[in-house]
Parts: structure tokens; C-alpha cells; sequence
């Protein structure tokens, strides 16, 4: 009797054991086979014939089959990581002069800045094809004065529009050493100021060769052209002033510029740059028929302008850059020196949607 009782006790306690060990029940759909008949069961209503499919992002699957064997499906790969973009970002200008670099295809540029001396500006651009670029513009580097007298300080014709295109071939691309080259394009609407009415234009060669991973230098020179013609109080305006009327020599001038990385996410600039200047009740000495009338008023200058300055990256897709640009260099008047600061937001989500689609 003692023998029996204690033959149930372990039979009992055996199956205490066995039944602690076994999982809850769970009314969630199984996969094949895999119910609590170690047999395997047919699939049931929510459990199609074969093996459950496995959806992106889903770890490996251990599926019996009804036949009693066990199959280990395996989950998909992981997504491929982005592949590096082929072209780093490299700016169209230095602070005001044009660069030999374009933006890369499909990415969009903005920059907007203000400075001390009241100035406005902003630039839109679009890369196109690692070839091209074109962008929309407003400038606060056009100047107007009445007279020539040195104590009348000029002022900025606000907002002056322009619209540019520019083409090239990026550095090492040709043949190995080669500089960046683009041949630009800018020229404005026609503008309606102060009784006159005032138009520029501008073509630029500019070469960039980095001079070392961190140090890079921009080399150009531009053709500028311009023209000023009264419009107020006059039944037929006379002839236009134009620059192009004045020689070849008064049109075309050099301009440069340095980039240096002292830290990887700051750079510091310096660029020579030139801008038109109008003056309306000017002495007009020459000219003729295209440069306007001999002993007219109105003239049309090309003014240097110095800048320096820095630029820091605050994002992958935002940079603040300020510095000093003194309009008028000739003069060495730093009175009129101007500090300003200017955000650039860069974008490659349409650069990115189209590589999706190739």
C-alpha cells in the first residue's frame, strides 16, 4: 500500500512539472504545426497550407510542417545602407565673387542676408546635372548717387533682380589636376528708379583649385556691361548711357578669392569683387552714339568691393557665414564698411528623389 501511495505521488508531482513547463494558452494564430500536438495539425482557417510569409524587417521563422518536420525560413535582408552621394557640397561663391564649383544635380540653394548699412539680398539656385546651374537672385551691391561730390554717400537700389545661369566642369574631372571652371551668366530686369531707368549685366570665367585638402583658391575675370536712360518728364528719352559704350577696358575686370579650414566645420573667406555704381547728374565726357551723348550727364562706374569673412556649419544642411565688405576700396573709406550676416540653407531631397528613380 505504501509502495502505491507513493507510485501516485510521483505520478502526480510528475505532472505538476510537466504542466508548469508547458506555455500559456495564447488564442493568437500559430504557424503551421506548431499547436500543442507534437504530430503537427492542419492549418487552420488563419493559417494558410506552407510556410506564413515573411514580411520586410521580420526575423527568421521556425516552422513545422504538417508532415512533422521543421523548416527554418530566414528573414530578409537588411536594407542595403545609402550609398556615399558621389559629390561633395561645394558653394557657387566665396562671399560675393562666383567660384569655379557648381552645385551638385538636383540640389537647392538658398541664402538670404542682411548688413549694417541697410542692404537686402537673397539667392536661389538649382543644380542641374553636375553640369549647370540656374538660379534668381535679388543684389544689394548697385549703387546710385546724384552728383559726384565726395561728401554724397551713394545708395543701394533695393530690390535689384537678376537672373543667372552658369555651366562648367568640376575639379579632377577632364584629367587629373584639373581646376574647376565655370562660365557664368548674370543679367537683371530692367529697373525703374529715381527717374531713370537702369539695367546690368555680367559674364564671368572663374577657375577653383584646392590647394590641399583645406586651403582652396578661386582666380576669374568678368565682362560687366550696364546701361542708364532717363525715363521722367520726357516725351522721347534720349539715347541710354551704356558701358559697353565706354571701351572694352572699362568693361572687363579680375576678381578672386581664398577659402581656408582652420576646423572642419569653419572656413574662413576673403574675396575681391566689383559692382556698378549710377550717377545720374555726372559729367558724361565721352561716349557718342553708344556710350551716350558727348558732354551728357550720367555715368556708369565699376566700384571694388573687399570682403572677409567666415563660414560655420551649424547643420549638414545650414551654414551662417558673416564678415566686413567695404564697398568702395578705391577710397579707403572704412566709414562706409558694413558688417553682415547671411544664413545658407542647402537641400538634397530632390537630388535624392531622383536617384531613387534611376
Amino acid at each position: 500500500m505504501k509502495h502505491a501511495s507513493n507510485a501516485i505521488l510521483a505520478a502526480v508531482l510528475g505532472t505538476a512539472a510537466i504542466a508548469r513547463a508547458q506555455p500559456p494558452p495564447d488564442d493568437r494564430p500559430k504557424p503551421d504545426g506548431a499547436s500543442g500536438d507534437p504530430r503537427g495539425a492542419a492549418p487552420g482557417p488563419q493559417s494558410p497550407p506552407g510556410a506564413d510569409p515573411v514580411q520586410p524587417g521580420q526575423p527568421a521563422q521556425v516552422v513545422t510542417r504538417p508532415d512533422g518536420s521543421v523548416e527554418l525560413i530566414p528573414g530578409p535582408p537588411p536594407p542595403a545602407a545609402r550609398p556615399p552621394r558621389a559629390h561633395k557640397m561645394r558653394f557657387p561663391e566665396v562671399l560675393n565673387t562666383p567660384t569655379g564649383w557648381l552645385l551638385p544635380a538636383g540640389v537647392l540653394y538658398s541664402r538670404n542676408r542682411i548688413d549694417t548699412g541697410g542692404g537686402v539680398s537673397s539667392d536661389s539656385r538649382v543644380g542641374l546635372g553636375d553640369v549647370a546651374e540656374f538660379g534668381v537672385a535679388t543684389t544689394d551691391q548697385v549703387h546710385e548717387r546724384q552728383t559726384d561730390s565726395s561728401k554724397e554717400k551713394s545708395e543701394v537700389i533695393q530690390p535689384y533682380v537678376t537672373a543667372s545661369f552658369r555651366l562648367g566642369v568640376d575639379e579632377n574631372r577632364l584629367f587629373k589636376g584639373q581646376p574647376g571652371v565655370t562660365l557664368g551668366f548674370r543679367k537683371s530686369f530692367e529697373r525703374e528708379h529715381s527717374g531713370s531707368k537702369t539695367r546690368i549685366a555680367e559674364l564671368t570665367l572663374v577657375a577653383s583649385k584646392h590647394l590641399g585638402p583645406d586651403v582652396a583658391l578661386h582666380l576669374g575675370g568678368a565682362v560687366w556691361d550696364a546701361s542708364l536712360q532717363e525715363s521722367a518728364g520726357a516725351a522721347m528719352p534720349p539715347d541710354p548711357i551704356t558701358l559697353h559704350g565706354q571701351g572694352f577696358a572699362k568693361q572687363l575686370r579680375a576678381f578672386g578669392g581664398f577659402e581656408a579650414r582652420p576646423l572642419p566645420r569653419s572656413e574662413i573667406l576673403v574675396d575681391l569683387s566689383w559692382a556698378p555704381e549710377f550717377c545720374y547728374g555726372c559729367a558724361n565726357a565721352g561716349g557718342g552714339p553708344a556710350g551716350g551723348p558727348a558732354g551728357g550727364m550720367g555715368t556708369i562706374r565699376l566700384k571694388p568691393e573687399l570682403a572677409w569673412g567666415v563660414r560655420y556649419q551649424v547643420a549638414s544642411f545650414m551654414h551662417i557665414e558673416s564678415g566686413v565688405r567695404v564697398p568702395d576700396i578705391g577710397n579707403a573709406n572704412l566709414l562706409d564698411a558694413q558688417i553682415f550676416g547671411q544664413i545658407t540653407l542647402t537641400s538634397f531631397a530632390l537630388s535624392d528623389a531622383v536617384e531613387t528613380l534611376k
